[in-house]
């Protein structure tokens, strides 16, 4: 397995990467989204344009060795790339971190993306820029707000396997905005036509809400606004716990390139809506107060959870994340020397637990536990690019870079009832190296991407014990990983295909949570009376290469169809899409997570679904 890491790496120094035209975001994809709608048309790039839900992100995001992962209903999703994975990554809106409030990471920063308010995304794997984290960062760009009155509004129905309303509307003046949303709807059957009572154990198919409320505006140099969202009754099969109510509010100030914001987060979790003789309740709170420019960041977050068991034989509480304060602060400096320019990054993290008490519970399966932990954190990546035509383009990316250990795998502190292991935090993790070499190639319409990455203190999965009980827990390992992604696009056609490779070198095993082979292929129409087409293939390989010490089962290959209409005329969108055309029953590798929580079975994907979109735009004055 080592061989084949170091044949990718060696075949990386000689394809000498990069694409010209993005260089400055050390490869970067930018998907522009239109006035109306997300959608995942290309910058460049000749793609029809098709929206996509909120619970739709995968037509955007599921490109250059990006996927998402299906966590339960509607946007519950996850994002992984090139191996990397959940806060490996971040995720920012103009700017503003946003970090989940619960531990299994039901509340994914994801679910903050509010359509209407988007103008483009950037997938960036770089950790050299200013708010990456060591697999990159996903930036969420708002659209500049105008002077002209705009009235927006939409309406889209779910059916089939899916069943659902997702409506929203806004109105846009003198560079003010308000924006309102509500969608409601029923967790999903999978192919067999299963639905998640026939499947999970639940009591019914309960509905689940959603109802957000934004406003944004403008005053010369000044931009300011705020949010409030609400869920409730969120389904997670793969968990043993639902989300039943998440508030989230927010509001930001900034001046010129400076931005002050903050968010809050309260999450409430429970399985009363499954069967089950034990009540499992998690209340969470997380505060995340932020600063950002051009060249630096500033950010503080306070992280609070309690969980109970409760069995006709007792209760068990759970301090579950213990009052976890976080100080990060970091400057950034970009160089350029005619075709290379070096990105670096460097800064601190500090870390508190407000409940020391809770430091016993970590002793009993490691040593030296501190309840506090500082850690310096750097970014630095070098990259090269020529133009050898005027279709031709080469470049090479280098980068090292180091962050803290996520909060969870440090403080987490789970007592479990009867003979379930503990759950437990490793205060003493080392935190995780990466150093990475990417290249591409670029000809006109084809673009191919080659990497490969060595961690050092990779943070995953160990077992510990004591004489009275098991423990799972954390522990540093060394991984290697290694991967290729490709991309051609025409005008009619286009496809893509991704597969990455990963080791844990320590043990000479598989990593677990590595998405096999996957590639799409679409085929657009032309443009008729207004109207587009398109059909889409999307082939994910067998995963064999998986971890058999966290309990990770194979997953088989399958091949799933999509196709859709498009039309558009004066402000008025139409579009139908029909996924899963034949009706397949199949499950992501990624489609479950090991977690303090979690059931341990894969929960299948949606069967034949029907979307359709109806949005109006209307422009009352230049």
């Amino acid at each position: 397995m080592r061989i084949k890491f170091y044949l990718i790496t060696a075949l990386s120094f000689l394809l000498i990467a990069g694409n010209l035209t993005a260089q400055k975001e050390d490869s970067v994809k930018v998907y522009w989204l239109n006035q109306i709608e997300v959608t995942s048309k290309k910058e460049n790039v000749g793609d029809a344009s098709f929206p996509i839900e909120k619970d739709n992100l995968s037509n955007v995001l599921g490109k250059n060795g990006f996927s998402l992962i299906r966590k339960g209903v509607f946007f519950a999703q996850d994002i992984y790339a090139d191996g990397m994975k959940k806060g490996d990554i971040n995720v920012v809106v103009d700017g503003e971190r946003y970090h989940s409030a619960c531990p299994n990471r039901m509340d994914s920063p994801l679910t903050r993306i509010n359509p209407d308010d988007l103008e483009s995304i950037n997938l960036n794997k770089s950790s050299g820029n200013l708010q990456s984290g060591l697999g990159g960062v996903v930036q969420f760009n708002r659209k500049d707000l105008q002077d002209p009155l705009q009235v927006r509004a939409g309406i889209s129905g779910v059916s089939g396997a899916m069943n659902g309303m997702d409506g929203t509307a806004s109105v846009e003046y003198l560079q003010n905005k308000i924006n309102v949303r509500y969608a409601a709807g029923k967790p999903y059957e999978d192919g067999d036509g299963k639905s998640f009572k026939d499947l999970y154990g639940y009591e019914s198919n309960f509905t689940y809400k959603l109802a957000e409320a934004s406003y944004r505006g403008n005053v010369k140099d000044w931009k300011y606004g705020a949010s409030f969202s609400y869920t409730e009754d969120v389904s997670f099969p793969y968990l043993m716990m639902d989300e039943r109510a998440n508030r989230v509010a927010s509001a930001f100030a900034s001046f010129k390139e400076n931005k002050l914001y903050f968010n809050y987060t309260s999450h409430v979790m429970d399985n009363d809506l499954r069967n089950s003789k034990m009540l499992m309740v998690t209340g969470a709170q997380n505060l995340t107060i932020g600063m950002v420019g051009e060249f630096y960041e500033v950010v503080y977050r306070n992280w609070d959870a309690d969980n109970r068991f409760t069995m006709p034989n007792g209760q068990i509480d759970n301090q579950l994340i213990p009052n976890v304060s976080s100080y990060h602060a970091s400057l950034h400096k970009l160089f350029t020397f005619t075709q290379f320019e070096l990105s670096a990054k460097g800064g601190v993290t500090y870390l508190n637990v407000g409940e020391s008490e809770r430091k016993t519970f970590y002793e009993a399966i490691h040593n030296d536990v501190k309840d506090s932990r500082i850690f310096p954190t750097f970014g630095l990546s070098l990259s090269y690019s020529e133009a050898l035509s005027s279709e031709i383009g080469i470049g090479f990316l280098a980068e090292a870079a180091s962050e803290a250990p996520e909060t969870e795998a440090l403080f987490i502190a789970v007592q479990k009832p009867m003979d379930k292991p503990n759950w437990s935090g490793n205060p003493t993790l080392d935190q995780p190296v990466r150093s990475t070499i990417r290249t591409s190639f670029n000809y006109s319409n084809l673009r191919l991407e080659l990497f490969g990455s060595r961690i050092w203190n990779y943070v995953d999965l160990a077992t510990a014990s004591t004489q009275m009980k098991k423990y799972q827990t954390y522990a540093n390992i060394n991984a290697l990983m290694a991967g290729v992604n490709f991309e051609a696009a025409w005008e009619y056609f286009n496809v893509s295909a991704s597969y990455t490779w990963a080791e844990n070198s320590s043990t000479k095993s598989a990593l677990s949570e590595i998405p096999p082979l996957k590639i799409t292929s679409t085929i657009n129409s032309p443009e008729l009376a207004g109207v587009k087409g398109f059909v889409r293939h999307t082939y994910n390989n067998a995963q064999l290469r998986i971890d058999d010490n966290a309990k990770e089962t194979t997953t088989g290959a399958w091949n799933r169809f999509d196709v859709g209409l498009f039309y558009q005329i004066s402000g008025v969108v139409f579009a139908l899409e029909v996924e899963n055309i034949a009706d397949l029953n199949y499950a992501q590798h990624l489609s479950f997570l090991r977690s303090p929580y979690s059931t341990g079975i894969k929960v299948n994907e949606p069967g034949r679904t029907f979307r359709l979109r109806l949005t109006w735009s209307g422009l009352f004055s230049e």
